[in-house]
């Protein structure tokens, strides 16, 4: 047995799982074995079984198993190395190395010393910040809203001038070859100096805690020449691909549903004092595969939250087939006018931000479905046809019908194909078939309903003497034509024209339609045909939703809900009653 092999036997022995497990949860002892309430999975009744004579666990409820390592590396989410260097530095044992040569472990000895300075610089600039000189920077930070608790939780610190951290390091026993190595001085004419000069500044840990890097942004205004924000450049211990910022507070939360990705540490920061713990950022825009695979350590589904701006959207464009790479469920979430998570939050407040996040979120692969359909003219038949192309494109990396038919429907909605052509696009896609554009011919429905709302619609623009539409349809609605009709009826209410109508027929085939169904109905029933039409399309449209409501009611549990349903089901039911009496007559 080699040193390594043997080194490992022993950490393994030394290693309690009993100790480790009891990190995590409270531990009981049950005869010779010991329970806790499973740090897998929430449990309020002890089913994690841990087995002091093999050093090993189960858990009869979720059924995770395994030995003292696997228990480190899920919990702290580290690879099988993290995991070995985690116990042998709780237990003060030295990893070997595995290689013959000293290569190893004359690189192992830099990484610790670079470690070691980079953790000495982070307390120095804390203790800046907390100092007589760092009130400029503790004021600057109190604007932005952040507590004590944030900054401690954070490391945040500030960087004097640009020879402080300098002379710092050197007093401590670094080298000045060292410190520019580890990219925290840099060279010009005048010899070292630290490039955060002036600003506060953010440390950036690895997944071993092990701070890295540094992001700096400048105190005060800016000066010409001089950059706002400054961030670490690439070192023997920080390659920014690799990293994930926020790492070291989210490793440490249990049984988390989620992460939410952004783009910047001040944007982490930002939602951690909101109480949104549970964000990473990939510093930047161009997300890596190997920050994906650092993610899929914490949580199995991403919320992505990249800026509003246009930057920030063609980022998420990127990015998201990266997460859905590596296995992730991936959401999206927009943010108008161009913001930042930060801006979000200052304008509308935390409870703003989360209900944005977990209401709002769109499924990835809807999301870049909507991106494709911005740039096309869906009036146009031509265009529809290039959109369903692109848009069918969108849904490669879907491997079955039942998860791509809800986004096929999404397409049928915008674009009026017939389902089964798009179903036959889609497996053209899944065979690694060429997607062609179908060619689209206009289809004008001529059933009851939607003759009759058209006919609502003609006297909505005055086509109807003695009539004044209320806007009580937005509910009965169908297909995008006709809603682009009724939209421009409610902007401007009481002011169209049948020569209004007239205007939307180049661009609106189903204007047409609605002036051809009015002109048919002689003048003198013209009102009557108007009162049975608003009758019978309200009556359908209240009818479907009772329905659905009836359906939804027999599904629910919870007695809030429960409530909520049955008060809309009354409330249906007495404007059915009031229609069929004439008494929302207009």
């Amino acid at each position: 047995m080699d040193e390594y092999s043997k080194f490992l036997e022993e950490l393994k022995q030394k290693a309690d799982v009993v100790d480790i497990v009891s990190t995590y949860s409270q531990v009981t002892r049950r005869g010779v074995n010991y329970f806790a309430c499973c740090p897998y999975h929430i449990e309020k009744t002890p089913s994690f079984c841990i087995y002091p004579a093999s050093n090993s666990y189960y858990c009869f409820g979720c059924h995770e198993q395994g030995d003292v390592i696997k228990l480190v590396e899920d919990m702290e989410k580290l690879d099988f190395n993290g995991a070995i260097e985690f116990l042998a530095k709780k237990y003060n044992m030295e990893v070997p190395q595995r290689s013959g040569s000293n290569m190893t472990a004359q690189l192992k000895k830099k990484r610790d010393r670079l470690h070691a300075l980079m953790r000495d610089a982070a307390i120095h600039y804390y203790n800046n910040l907390m100092g007589p000189k760092g009130k400029a920077a503790r004021e600057y930070l109190a604007s932005r809203g952040l507590s004590q608790t944030t900054i401690t939780n954070f490391g945040l610190g500030y960087s004097i001038d640009g020879e402080d951290l300098i002379r710092f390091l050197k007093e401590k026993g670094y080298t000045y070859a060292e410190m520019e190595e580890a990219r925290v001085a840099l060279k010009s004419s005048r010899g070292l100096y630290d490039p955060q000069s002036n600003r506060f500044v953010t440390p950036i840990m690895n997944s071993n805690k092990n701070v890295v890097a540094f992001g700096g942004r400048i105190i005060g205004a800016k000066k010409e020449g001089v950059g706002k924000y400054y961030n670490s450049m690439e070192s023997f211990i920080f390659h920014k691909s690799n990293e994930i910022f926020g790492q070291h507070i989210v490793k440490t939360l249990r049984n988390i549903k989620d992460v939410i990705l952004v783009e910047g540490y001040m944007d982490v920061i930002s939602l951690y004092q909101a109480g949104i713990q549970n964000a990473v950022a990939s510093m930047g825009t161009a997300l890596t595969a190997e920050q994906a695979r650092i993610i899929k350590r914490y949580a199995q589904k991403v919320y992505y939250m990249y800026d509003g701006d246009e930057a920030g959207q063609k980022g998420m464009l990127r990015g998201v087939d990266i997460l859905h790479a590596e296995g992730l469920e991936v959401k999206v979430v927009v943010l108008e006018d161009g913001m930042d998570p930060d801006e979000y939050i200052k304008k509308f407040g935390p409870k703003a931000m989360k209900d944005k996040i977990y209401s709002t979120a769109i499924p990835m692969f809807e999301y870049k479905i909507r991106d494709v359909e911005k740039n096309f003219n869906l009036k146009s038949p031509e265009e529809r046809g290039a959109f369903v192309k692109s848009a069918i494109e969108c849904l490669k990396g879907i491997t079955s019908k039942a998860e791509a038919e809800p986004l096929i429907n999404y397409i049928q909605s915008k674009a009026n194909v017939s389902k089964d052509a798009l179903l036959e696009l889609f497996t053209a896609l899944q065979n690694g078939e060429e997607v062609k554009a179908p060619r689209i011919q206009l289809s004008i429905k001529n059933d009851k309903y939607t003759n009759a709302l058209r006919f609502v619609l003609y006297a909505a623009y005055g086509g109807v003497d003695e009539v004044k539409v209320k806007d009580e349809f937005a509910d009965c609605i169908q297909g995008e034509d006709l809603k682009t009709i009724y939209e421009n009826f409610r902007a401007n209410i009481g002011e169209l024209t049948l020569d209004d109508l007239e205007e939307l027929k180049d661009s609106n085939p189903e204007a047409e339609a609605v002036l051809k169904i009015g002109r048919e109905v002689a003048d003198k029933v013209a009102k009557r045909q108007y009162q049975d039409s608003r009758k019978f399309v309200l009556l359908t449209s209240l009818k479907d939703k009772q329905d659905q409501l009836v359906l939804q009611l027999a599904q629910l549990t919870d007695p809030n809900e429960i409530n909520e349903t049955q008060v809309q089901l009354a409330s249906i039911s007495k404007y059915i009653n009031q229609i069929k009496q004439g008494k929302t007559e207009a």
